[in-house]
C-alpha cells in the first residue's frame, strides 16, 4: 500500500511522490501513510552514530509506532513486532552504529534515521529559506507615552525624519520583487504616536503586493493605550493583523504608569474589549497579551480575570516573560528573578494558564518559530535617526550597527557585519533538540555577537533572559 500526497510547511513544498515504484517492499514491513522527497542521503561507514533527528516524532497507539518527520512531513507505521522491538532498542541506545538491517535501511532511505552530518545537510536547506524573507522592523518614533521602570531605551523624543522615512520606503519598492515573502514590524518608543507614518508605508507595501504577487505580513508591539477601535480598523486595513500588547497584572499602573504619572490598564482593557466585540470572521486578527513578571511573582489571580474577559475569544493569546536587565537604570531596583529559576517559573505561569483553557502565544512547535528576527540574512532595524541594526534589545551597541539610511545615497548596508547574525553551525546537541526546526540555532545571535558567549548554552533558552 501505498499513499500520494503532497504536503507543505511554511515557506517551502514537498514534490509528490509514487512511493509503489520506489521502495522495496519487505514482508511485514513498514507502511509509509505520507510519501517523503525524492533527495537521497548516501550511507557512509565508519565511527558515525546514525540517530532520530529532533524534528521527528514517535508514539504508539493500538498496537502500532508511528514515526514521522516534521520537516518532510512522512510518516510510516510500525506493526510487526520484531520491527517494533528493534526500534524501541534504536531509541533506547540513542541511536544505532550503521545502517544494516531492512528497518534501519527503510528508516534511513524515509529520513527518519540520519547522522549528524546528514541532518545539517537537511537543516541547511532549511535555513536557504530565511532567505526569502525581507523582514524590517520600523522603529518610526522612539518617543514613549508610558514610563516603564524595565525598559532598556532611553525614550528620546525623536521621530523619523521625512528624507530617512522615504529612502526606507524606496528600498522597500527596490526589494520587493526579490521575496516571496515581506514582513513589516512596527516597533518604538511607541509606533502608535506615528500613526501616519505606519498608514503611509503599509499601503505602499500593499500597492507593491499587489504588483509582485509576495506574501505579505504585517504586526504590532504596542502598549494598546491609543489602540482604540478606530485606529485598529485602520491598522488591520493596512495589513497589521498581529499585536503584542503587555499588560503586567493587577500592578500594571505601577509598573507601567503613562508619562503623566497616571495608570494605564483600565483604557487599554477598555480597548481591547471593545476589540474583542469586532466580528471575528471579518477580522481574524492575533494579539498576545504579555505578561512581564518579577521575582516569585506567583499570583495567577490575574489570568483568571483575562480569561473572563478574553478566554473565550480564539484571537487572544498569552505570553509570560520575566523581566530581565535588559539595560538602563531603573530596573537595577527591581526585584528580578535569579536566571537558573527564570524557566521554572514560566513554566509555573504556563502551567496555569493552560488549566484554565487560556491560549499559549508562542508555538515552539512550528517551523522558524523561534528563529529571532535579527537573525534573518535580510532582517534589519530601521530606527528614526537612521542607523540600521539587528536586534532591537542592543541598540547602539557598536556590533548591533549594520547600515545606515542616507539621506542622499539611500540605504548603505555592512554586509559583513550583517552575516554575523545570520551564520549560525549547529551544535552536537542540536540534532536531537525537539526544537531543531523552530530554533536553527538561531533563536539569539546576540548572546555571540554581543555579549560575546562563544561556549555553551542554548540560545533557545538564552532567549528568556532577554525578551
Amino acid at each position: 500500500m501505498y499513499v500520494e500526497e503532497t504536503v507543505s510547511l511554511p515557506l517551502m513544498e514537498i514534490a509528490t511522490v509514487n512511493f509503489n515504484s520506489k521502495i522495496k517492499r519487505v514482508s511485514g514491513f513498514p507502511e509509509i501513510l505520507f510519501a517523503k522527497s525524492d533527495k537521497k542521503f548516501i550511507q557512509r561507514k565508519g565511527n558515525t552514530m546514525y540517530i532520530l533527528p529532533g524534528y521527528t516524532t514517535h508514539y504508539e497507539e493500538n498496537g502500532a509506532i508511528y514515526v514521522s518527520s516534521k520537516l518532510l512531513q512522512n510518516k510510516v507505521m510500525l506493526t510487526e513486532p520484531d520491527i517494533q522491538e528493534e526500534f524501541r532498542t534504536i531509541v533506547k541506545s540513542g541511536g544505532c552504529p550503521e545502517i544494516s538491517t531492512p528497518l534501519t535501511k527503510f528508516l534511513h532511505e524515509q529520513e527518519l534515521l540520519l547522522n549528524n552530518e546528514e541532518i545539517r545537510t537537511a537543516v541547511a536547506e532549511v535555513k536557504n529559506l530565511l532567505n526569502n524573507t525581507l523582514m524590517l522592523t520600523i522603529m518610526p518614533t522612539e518617543g514613549c507615552n508610558f514610563r516603564c521602570p524595565y525598559c532598556y531605551e532611553v525614550h528620546r523624543a525623536v521621530s523619523m525624519f521625512r528624507d530617512t522615512l522615504d529612502r526606507i520606503q524606496e528600498y522597500i519598492t527596490e526589494q520587493a520583487s526579490r521575496f516571496p515573502n515581506i514582513h513589516i514590524s512596527w516597533f518604538g518608543g511607541e509606533p502608535t504616536l506615528c500613526k501616519d507614518v505606519i498608514l503611509e508605508t503599509n499601503a505602499l507595501v500593499q500597492e507593491l503586493q499587489e504588483k509582485h504577487q509576495f506574501h505579505f505580513t504585517s504586526s504590532m508591539t504596542t502598549n494598546g493605550y491609543l489602540l482604540d477601535a478606530k485606529n485598529f480598523q485602520e491598522y488591520y486595513a493596512a495589513g497589521i493583523t498581529d499585536y503584542q500588547i503587555t499588560l503586567d497584572g493587577w500592578g500594571h499602573d505601577k509598573i507601567r504608569p503613562h508619562v503623566s504619572g497616571g495608570g494605564t490598564l483600565q483604557t487599554i482593557l477598555d480597548n481591547l474589549v471593545l476589540l474583542a466585540s469586532l466580528d471575528a470572521e471579518r477580522y481574524p486578527f492575533h494579539i498576545t497579551l504579555r505578561r512581564n513578571i518579577l521575582a516569585n511573582d506567583m499570583d495567577f489571580t490575574w489570568y483568571d480575570h483575562l480569561y473572563d474577559l478574553f478566554g473565550n475569544d480564539k484571537r487572544f493569546f498569552m505570553l509570560v516573560v520575566p523581566v530581565g536587565d535588559w539595560g538602563g537604570k531603573t530596573v537595577k531596583a527591581l526585584d528580578l528573578q535569579k536566571k537558573e529559576s527564570k524557566k521554572e517559573l514560566i513554566l509555573a505561569h504556563k502551567a496555569y494558564i493552560d488549566k484554565i483553557g487560556m491560549q499559549w502565544g508562542k508555538q515552539d512547535e512550528v517551523p522558524f518559530s523561534n528563529v529571532c528576527y535579527a537573525s534573518y540574512p535580510y532582517g534589519f532595524v530601521f530606527r528614526p535617526n537612521g542607523k540600521i541594526e539587528k536586534c532591537t534589545v542592543a541598540l547602539d551597541h557598536p556590533k548591533n550597527l549594520v547600515g545606515t539610511v542616507d539621506p542622499d545615497k539611500g540605504v548603505i548596508l555592512d554586509e559583513e557585519a550583517n552575516r554575523l547574525w545570520s551564520g549560525s553551525d549547529l551544535k552536537s546537541e542540536c540534532s536531537t533538540c525537539p526544537s531543531l526546526l523552530s530554533c536553527l540555532n538561531l533563536a539569539c545571535r546576540k548572546q555571540l555577537v554581543v555579549d560575546g558567549r562563544t561556549e555553551g548554552g542554548c540560545p533557545y533558552d538564552a532567549r528568556l533572559a532577554i525578551k
